[in-house]
Parts: structure tokens; C-alpha cells; sequence
């Protein structure tokens, strides 16, 4: 599968995982829940390759990207959003990150979101969810 789009994940916390992608040159950030051995609702999604494509978020009343064939989950999408409580299983695509109440968090994701899908909406990519590992610890892996 080729890969049109990269999430590198960078930290996996208590107050949620955070990753960051390239839009059109610019650096987004996503936001997700904690990994819990990806539960729906609750967990983020596993690392890997997936399809995604464009599908309505009823419960935000737009468009949205849905990642498809998650094992044993569904109605996984990229929407707003910007602390893990916003999202249910989701991805939420931020501008910049910050925290809000205390809280780590994603900002500006309205900004970020419509970048996104003027990149990616209406129509169907490949994802890959990767984990940032830096080059001494991929010797490391590697040898």
C-alpha cells in the first residue's frame, strides 16, 4: 500500500497521544485518547496502515474523513477538536499544542481541520500510523 499520509506519534500519555503530520508543508498535531488495547470509545487505534475516505460527522454536523477497517472498531474519524475528551476513539487535528484547564491539548483545530480537508476531503487516501522512534533507538531496534 502506498502511503499518502504519515501520523507519527510522539507521545503516549495519561491526558491522551499525541502525534504530528504534513499538510501541504505545514505541520499539523493530532490529539487522541490514551492507548487501552484499543477499546472503542476509549482507546486510540493501533499503529498501522489503514484506508480512509470522506464520511458526514453527525454529531458535529460536517464533513468529516473516517479511517476504515480498524480492527474490531468503526466510525473512526479525523474531526475537530482539541483535548482527548473530544474525541471518542477519534482523531482530532490541531494547529499547535498547548493545554486548556490544565489539561495538554491540540489548539487552533478549526484552522488546522479545514486545511485538512482542503488537502484530503471527498476523497479516499492511505494512512499510516507510526510511532517516532529516533535514529539511535532504530540502530538499537535494527541491530
Amino acid at each position: 500500500m502506498s502511503v499518502d499520509l504519515t501520523i507519527t506519534r510522539f507521545a503516549y500519555t495519561e491526558m491522551g497521544t499525541f502525534g504530528r503530520l504534513l499538510v501541504e508543508g505545514q505541520v499539523l498535531f493530532t490529539v487522541e485518547r490514551p492507548w487501552l488495547g484499543n477499546q472503542p470509545c476509549i482507546s486510540c487505534i493501533p499503529e498501522g496502515k489503514y484506508f480512509c475516505g470522506p464520511r458526514y460527522y453527525n454529531r458535529g454536523g460536517y464533513e468529516a474523513i473516517e479511517v476504515r477497517d480498524v480492527p474490531n472498531r468503526t466510525h473512526i474519524l479525523f474531526h475537530k477538536g482539541n483535548r482527548m475528551h473530544d474525541v471518542q476513539g477519534c482523531i482530532a487535528i490541531t494547529s499547535r499544542l498547548g493545554a486548556l484547564g490544565g489539561v495538554w491539548a491540540g489548539l487552533e483545530s478549526k484552522t488546522a481541520f479545514a486545511l485538512f480537508m482542503e488537502h484530503f476531503g471527498g476523497r479516499e487516501f492511505a494512512l499510516e500510523i507510526a510511532r517516532h522512534a529516533p535514529e539511535e533507538m532504530r540502530a538499537v531496534e535494527l541491530g
